[in-house]
């Protein structure tokens, strides 16, 4: 049974073929919009997903700030608070990365007389700011112990601070540079290198950083007071939870008095990475629905032509219920036709979303994501909106009278 209506439905099917596609063509705008869209909108929420979590997934921003110019004197966080937050969170915390920005100035080589010279942004760094924000060195290492402790004049430079300024990473090696910061003159000697990458976080390539050890930077300024840190999470499934205890901790330390003034801030950028592919994913969601009005137009059409059809049949049906067949078997026949013609519709479309869908995704230069789930649930829809708009017709068919059907003209 099932067999000979898909072979009614295809014979019928082709032997009006420029009908059935004008038919197919509202289900195909509908789905194809709906697939590219959803491409789109997935290869957007991923490539921000994953530029997001590059910057660290597990990280927690922390800071603290004034809210009015009448506030009193607003807390820093000083050493024993850092130590303090260790000792009472140090089994959740895998790093704490410090900075403390010197300033933004020139650079050139101490002994070259080449005339080259490069912008840079001075930061002094503690050990923990490295794996806080996924600088890696590619050539040399990272400062020693005894810098850090000693505040000695060493620089880990970017790979295009020093082709700009050596030719090459390996000549920067060993090298001394001169930086000038509002005139103030300092050398130091390049220990490291790092590859620089244009995520926002480490300068542009007119500007590139300098890193310095963070005691080395709080001498230049004369002041130690640290204003902000990113503490790095061991589990991101614990970032967001963490943030809430790193805050509530350094409340009662800071701000025992609960001044309105002072405002600590702890935030995950755990949460930060939910939010922004939850709102992408509601966006791409409203747009697809949006777009999905087509397949209800299409599902309209469906129904329009299985009517014209049922009518362009009448004979055919009266002769067939002559011959014994039952109001069931005539209903299927016709659900079965409606079923196939928004199915291959809906193939055609999904072909056409997910190509449409990766061309625009590799126009707007993201990598192309195409969603199975929206795959599998277009076919799957186009089929219940074959089913839906082709019942009614198909139950007007299987209600014919043979008698007056076997009389139509």
């Amino acid at each position: 049974m099932i067999i000979e209506n898909l072979k009614l439905a295809l014979a019928s099917i082709k032997a009006n073929k420029m009908r059935s596609f004008l038919t197919m063509l509202g289900i195909i705008i509908g789905i194809s919009s709906v697939i590219a869209i959803m491409t789109v909108g997935n290869s957007l929420t991923k490539a921000e997903e994953e530029s997001m979590s590059s910057m660290g997934a597990n990280n927690i921003m922390v800071g603290v700030y004034t809210e009015s110019d009448t506030a009193g004197e607003m807390p820093t966080f000083k050493e024993e608070t850092m130590q303090g937050l260790v000792k009472a969170y140090g089994k959740r915390i895998s790093a704490i990365g410090i900075d403390s920005q010197v300033g933004t100035g020139t650079a050139r080589s101490q002994v070259s007389n080449d005339g080259k010279t490069t912008s840079v942004t001075v930061d002094g760094v503690n050990s923990g700011y490295f794996k806080a924000n996924n600088v890696t060195t590619i050539k040399g290492s990272t400062f020693a112990k005894g810098a850090y402790e000693n505040g000695t004049n060493v620089a880990i430079i970017s790979d295009l601070f020093a082709e700009a300024i050596f030719g090459s990473v390996d000549k920067a090696m060993g090298q001394t540079v001169e930086i000038n910061v509002d005139n103030n003159y300092t050398t130091y000697t390049v220990v490291g290198a790092y590859k620089f990458e244009n995520n926002g976080t480490m300068g542009t390539k007119k500007s590139t950083v300098f890193y310095i050890p963070l005691k080395t930077a709080q001498n230049q300024l004369h002041s130690t007071d640290v204003y902000g840190f990113t503490a790095v999470a061991k589990n991101s499934d614990d970032s967001s939870a963490l943030s809430a205890d790193i805050m509530s901790y350094l409340q009662k330390i800071l701000n025992p008095d609960n001044d309105e003034d002072i405002v600590i801030y702890a935030d995950s950028l755990q949460s930060y990475i939910e939010e922004a592919s939850k709102m992408l994913g509601q966006i791409t969601i409203a747009i697809a629905m949006i777009a999905g009005i087509a397949l209800l137009v299409g599902g309209i059409g469906v129904m329009n032509i299985m009517t014209v059809s049922i009518t362009e049949r009448t004979r055919e049906i009266g002769t067939r219920k002559a011959l014994g067949a039952e109001n069931y078997q005539i209903m299927l026949q016709f659900v079965t036709e409606a079923i196939i013609l928004c199915l291959l519709g809906g193939i055609i479309g999904v072909a056409l979303g997910v190509s449409l869908g990766l061309l625009a995704s590799s126009g707007l230069g993201y990598p192309g994501t195409v969603s199975m789930t929206s795959v599998l649930g277009s076919v799957g829809f186009s089929m219940a909106v074959g089913l839906f708009f082709g019942y009614a017709p198909a139950r007007k068919a299987a209600k014919m009278n043979p008698i007056d059907a076997l009389r139509y003209e």
